[in-house]
């Protein structure tokens, strides 16, 4: 038995398939079939080579193989394989001839070289000996380092925190929203490689600044060198390698004295299981939190004016998120912790669970105390009573829906995408305008995940906010029936799509549907991308309420149409009832508005234009639709813009290019159709095919926040697809010849070898 276990034929196989698994189904971003075609012939040439290293393995590893195919005695065995080896071959052909759905192979390279100079702020500098002075200027430790370090830090969190995140991990509130993802500072694979004025050049240039390698057409990095000065950039450089704990790289290697190495290896002991000192704790505050919280607590730290929802208030004492009974005034210390470490989703709260440690978040959860004075107060937080769990059926989400719409309508709207019916313009405690969550995106659920957390909520309301507790209002029973309810709305959009990139367009025969709501239109896959605010380029943006668009194509012999959908819990009409209800005080509104980008010319490669609005040689199509308004009076808007660049404004062209679009507004969602033949004669018109993988992005104009002109948000390049049309006898045909090729080379081969046996 162990000798049919360590017999090599059997571990090639295993092996083979081992490597297919991790190739298919663990490597992440997936590897196309074509490539992963290619790593499989390599592996298995490699597997055979190292079988085969001697006549002993070779006879050895062959011998099975042989007897099956000779010896009489495993006749049945022999035609087993025949049929097995030939549906192998048919299907490997099969998925070798059948159209190629996979997105095309985008490779980039992650640190590309830089160029010898630089010319920027009317300068040229010479990279290979460029050094950051900053650092010249003051000696690390001292008091004006830490102050430059304190000055790059504010310039981080008020710049870039919102893709490099406010761990500098690359996980930023808007960082899902670009590929490829935002670096990873605190990955010893990036800044720790790279010396300064790599940074420099990277920071100051951005993504247009960079080689082909590179991928200027992806990379979402703005040009700072537009809207930083040159000691601005140096200051956060600094801030990176002092939060990191990384040392820039250096063309001179530096030697330590005797006294240095000791002074550096030479670490203290601690005890990780005493309590940090007020000191310890303060500065783990003021080092990983006080850039939003404020150095006092008091959410006014340097990035707050720029973010939504606005950090805690840790002064205040008054807390959203807790597990203990309505009448607590304050969350338990587990209800503190949990909300440390594992952060708050859509927002820019991260989890720190990856880099503090438990007494740190314990020393953190004392000191929030301390800002809100109520450190020494005696508390026994009581739990939330919940009584007898209704399980979920359909009886009690039936009922829950009754209740739903009874109670919580007013606010979250009769699909629960966030449209407050009642006419109330809801604020927290602090005056600021709040919006009610959309229910039908789980992913921004904040500390709610489960049943029984939708039940707490409902139970102990949110505080500082017009949610309230709904225990003395609502019976028990009910409060569980409309928790069974909302859970059921998760399903109710299409989720994030995750790795995958591709609209894929589905033919139909007959015409294209014209209506919104055209049942035809199901049969279209749905994908949803996040969109991110303009923080690209000036005027920026940070923050808009519509953060996702859901996109489905469809398309016949002639023309194709698409359908954009976006959750908008404003109806952004100027004039109408509804755009007066939702007005913010202020804000000037405009006419929601979304928008289609292609290439002009469909590349044949992954090389596509820059996706703000294209560049001097790769320009750009937009389809635009524009909402109605009624004060002043106008109908809805189509037009098509060309663009060159994102330094030149959009043209519009003086007729609609033949692009029809219509949209309407219901329960919180817009829907917009756009339909335009496949084929035109215009020669900067974008031309559609099937079988061809064409460049794609999406922008929306949120009219409520008076959205316009480059203030609004969008998606980096994504595909789309038009199913290419499938050919039955080329398909079938070679999938069969192929298996009754190889299963007569198998027979041919199983009589040669039975003479061995006669």
């Amino acid at each position: 038995m162990k000798r049919a276990f360590t017999h090599p034929l059997l571990i090639s196989v295993l092996v083979a398939v081992g490597l297919y698994v991790v190739f298919a189904h663990v490597i992440n971003p997936p590897i196309p079939s074509s490539l992963l075609m290619r790593y499989m012939i390599f592996s298995i040439i490699g597997i055979l080579m190292v079988g085969t290293f001697n006549d002993k393995g070779a006879k050895r590893l062959a011998e099975p193989i042989v007897n099956v195919m000779g010896n009489p005695r495993f006749k049945v065995l022999k035609y087993v394989s025949l049929a097995a080896v030939m549906a192998v071959t048919s299907l490997v052909t099969y998925h070798q001839v059948k159209p190629d759905l996979s997105s095309p192979v985008e490779l980039r390279t992650v640190h590309p070289a830089p160029p010898s100079s630089l010319r920027v702020y009317g300068k040229t500098y010479n990279l290979l000996r460029l050094e950051n002075p900053l650092r010249k200027q003051a000696a690390k430790g001292s008091d004006e380092f830490s102050a430059l370090v304190k000055d790059g830090g504010e310039l981080y969190y008020k710049n870039c925190i919102y893709c490099h995140g406010d761990m500098l991990d690359g996980q930023g509130h808007f960082g899902q929203s670009f590929d490829p993802r935002p670096a990873n500072f605190q990955d010893v694979g990036t800044i720790a490689q790279l010396q300064e004025s790599y940074l420099f050049w990277r920071i100051t240039t951005g993504g247009p600044g960079l080689p082909r390698e590179g991928a200027p057409w992806r990379s979402a990095m703005p040009v700072w060198h537009e809207m930083l000065s040159e000691d601005q950039v140096w200051k956060i450089i600094l801030f990176l390698y002092d939060y990191t704990g990384h040392v820039p790289r250096s063309w001179e290697l530096e030697q330590k004295s005797a006294e240095e190495a000791n002074a550096t290896d030479a670490k203290p002991v601690v005890d990780k299981t005493a309590a940090l000192s007020d000191e310890a704790v303060m500065e783990i505050y003021q080092n990983r939190c006080a850039h939003c919280h404020g150095e006092e607590g008091d959410g006014n730290g340097p990035a707050a004016q720029f973010m939504y929802p606005l950090p805690r208030d840790f002064t205040m004492g008054v807390f959203k998120y807790k597990s203990t009974h309505a009448d607590d005034e304050f969350p338990s210390d587990a209800d503190l912790r949990q909300t440390i470490m594992e952060g708050l989703s859509d927002t820019s709260m991260p989890p720190w669970k990856s880099i503090l440690s438990d007494r740190e978040v314990d020393g953190l959860i004392n000191l929030i105390k301390k800002f809100g004075y109520w450190d020494e107060e005696e508390l026994t937080p009581r739990p939330i009573e919940q009584g007898t769990k209704v399980p979920t059926s359909p009886e009690s989400v039936a009922r829950g829906k009754v209740s739903f719409i009874k109670t919580c309508e007013q606010c979250h709207g009769a699909e629960g995408r966030g449209n407050v019916t009642s006419g109330k313009v809801l604020k927290d405690d602090a005056g600021n305008r709040i919006w009610p969550r959309n229910l039908t995106r789980p992913s921004t659920w904040r500390a709610t995940l489960t049943v029984d957390d939708v039940f707490n909520r409902l139970s102990t309301g949110i505080r500082s906010t017009p949610m309230p507790e709904h225990t003395t209002t609502i019976k028990e029973d009910v409060r569980w029936d409309i928790a069974n309810y909302v859970m059921t709305l998760r399903a109710n959009s299409t989720p994030l799509a995750e790795g995958d990139t591709v609209v894929r367009g589905k033919r139909i025969d007959g015409d294209l549907p014209t209506s919104l709501d055209d049942p035809v239109w199901d049969s279209a896959p749905p994908i949803t991308f996040s969109l991110a605010p303009n923080i690209i380029k000036e005027p920026r943006l940070f923050f808009s309420l519509n953060n996702r668009i859901t996109a489905r194509a469809l398309f016949n012999a002639t023309d194709m149409a698409m359908r954009l959908e976006v959750d908008d819990r404003t109806y952004s009409v100027p004039g109408a009832a509804l755009e007066k209800q939702y007005r913010i005080e202020g804000i000037e509104p405009t006419r929601d508005a979304v928008a289609v980008q292609f290439p002009t010319v469909v590349p044949k490669g992954s090389q596509k234009p820059w996706f703000r609005h294209g560049d001097p040689k790769n320009s750009v199509n937009m389809w635009y639709w524009r909402a109605p308004s009624q004060e002043p009076e106008a109908p809805e808007q189509v037009m098509v813009l060309d663009a060159s660049g994102p330094d030149n404004p959009p043209r519009p062209r003086a007729d609609d290019g033949g692009v029809g679009a219509q949209g309407a507004w219901k329960d919180g969602q817009w829907r917009v159709m756009f339909k335009r033949t496949l084929a035109t004669d215009g020669e900067v018109d974008t031309q559609f095919a099937a079988g061809h993988y064409i460049p794609i992005a999406f922008g929306n104009w949120d009219g409520v926040s008076g959205e316009a002109g480059s203030r609004h948000t969008f998606t980096s390049w994504y595909w789309l697809l038009l199913e290419p049309e499938a050919e039955p006898f080329k398909l079938y045909g070679m999938t069969t010849g192929s298996g009754l090729f190889v299963g007569a080379l198998f027979l041919l081969f199983a009589r040669r070898q039975r003479r061995h046996f006669s």
